[in-house]
């Protein structure tokens, strides 16, 4: 009786472990062929699952924020209305952040901040509308030959005029009035293109270019109006050599 007994608990034990034999089990001993192929079909489907899934999070998913990109809305971005000196800490480390007197103009002198002084790829002057509390940029400069600091459509220092008029969607004007002095003024018209919003709104983003002849420093009054679509203007490759972001008041939507 005990015999009979501890055979009808071992068939119980086992049906609660590991429930009936499922289909695929059973048809195992029958044909391995077929249960194969099931086993195939079950991982293909796992891989399609797989797949499916992301794609569904890369079309949701959010690319990474531009750290080198500076708007003129400084709505947002790495630099923008609402930046501080203790941010630009906190983000680039103090040894990256260095206060420092600079010509204003006609000898006057303003604390400015440097990021990245000795680095002239990464050197960026920032000037405060409140210099003493150091709470909001006012402008932002660059200067020189390459940066990886750039405004929206990769525009940075070493663009081309026909790069910009590209973007642009059209030729754009370019003026240069200079009175003798060191005070030149360059102006830029987008003639209503692509770029005008960008750089001509509230925030503005104001270009300096460079051109072979331009190098040759032209002494006394003299004053340059052209556009870009210009093929001799063009053939001395005028292209940016100073970028400042003019940053408004408030932040624009």
């Amino acid at each position: 009786m005990v015999k009979d007994h501890g055979q009808s608990i071992v068939p119980m034990i086992d049906r609660n472990l590991f429930g009936p034999k499922s289909p695929a089990r059973i048809e195992q001993g029958r044909n391995p062929m077929r249960t194969n192929r099931i086993v195939m079909a079950v991982h293909s489907g796992y891989m399609l699952a797989g797949l499916v899934f992301l794609a569904t999070m890369a079309a949701f998913g959010q690319t990474a924020p531009d750290p080198w990109l500076i708007l003129a809305s400084g709505a947002k971005g790495a630099i923008n209305v609402h930046t501080t000196r203790q941010d630009l800490v906190r983000v680039y480390g103090a040894e990256n952040v260095v206060d420092e007197d600079v010509d204003i103009g006609e000898g006057e002198m303003q604390s400015a901040t440097f990021l990245f002084p000795k680095d002239p790829e990464r050197r960026l002057e920032i000037m405060w509308k409140d210099p003493d509390t150091k709470t909001a940029p006012g402008t932002a400069d660059i200067l020189g030959r390459k940066s990886r600091w750039h405004a929206i459509h990769g525009i940075t220092l070493g663009t081309s005029a026909s790069e910009m008029e590209r973007i642009n969607g059209r030729p754009f004007r370019f003026a240069l009035t200079n009175d003798g002095t060191d005070m030149a003024e360059e102006l830029i018209s987008w003639r209503g293109g692509s770029l005008e919003k960008e750089f001509q709104g509230d925030g503005r983003v104001i270009l300096e270019l460079e051109w072979a002849a331009k190098g040759a420093k032209q002494r006394g009054p003299h004053d340059i109006e052209t556009s870009s679509d210009n093929p001799v203007w063009r053939a001395q490759n005028p292209h940016v050599t100073r970028m400042s972001w003019v940053f408004p008041s408030k932040a624009q939507p």
